[in-house]
């Protein structure tokens, strides 16, 4: 009987083990397909941004649209932007520029279930401009957006871009939520 005992507490202790290594493994997997997203998007925001500071607006787009699925959208409140409206007036904002001095996004926060995944990104741009008035101004505009992401034959795409929060600074002075190159209304 204690040889019996011996025997169950022994597989008991093996399956104990087994079963912990088992879910070691499957958080492990769960953390790299998590981690395999948060790179890819990363890394294509990566790309995205070194074209937006050299000012280059085909290179903008080929990179971005590179990155995006076919049904991409830019949502604003109730209106929404198709691919070709985004990038026009996204490249629009970077062309008026005279130098960007940053371009930086970060990724706060990731959430992924097989081959869908939601993230809140920062956008940051930086650069200077000239007023009418020649003088020159550091523009900024940073955005938190909320951005859905889809698994393409087998590569991370973003779909769906829905900003929460966005912040124009000239000269370090907030401009609210002023267009490019538009005075602020006078109060």
């Amino acid at each position: 009987m204690a040889g019996l005992a011996k025997t169950w507490s022994g597989v008991y202790t093996w399956a104990i083990v087994n079963k912990v290594a088992v879910l070691a493994l499957l958080f492990a997997v769960a953390g790299f397909a998590q981690a395999d997203v948060k790179s890819e998007i990363n890394a294509a925001n990566n790309k995205i941004d070194r074209a937006i500071k050299a000012k280059d607006a085909k290179l903008v787009e080929s990179t971005m649209r590179e990155s995006v699925t076919k049904d991409f959208k830019y949502v604003e409140g109730s209106k929404s932007q198709d691919f070709k409206t985004f990038i026009t007036n996204l490249n629009s904002s970077v062309v008026v520029m005279d130098k960007i001095t940053l371009s930086k996004s970060r990724m706060l926060s990731i959430k992924q279930k097989g081959n869908h995944g939601t993230g809140k990104m920062e956008h940051i741009i930086v650069g200077t401009m000239k007023s009418p008035d020649k003088k020159t101004h550091t523009m900024s505009w940073t955005g938190v957006f909320t951005e859905t992401y889809v698994r393409v034959d087998g590569k991370w795409k973003t779909s769906i871009i829905v900003p929460k929060t966005q912040k124009y600074l000239m000269d370090g002075k907030p401009l609210g939520t002023v267009a490019v190159g538009v005075p602020p209304a006078k109060k």
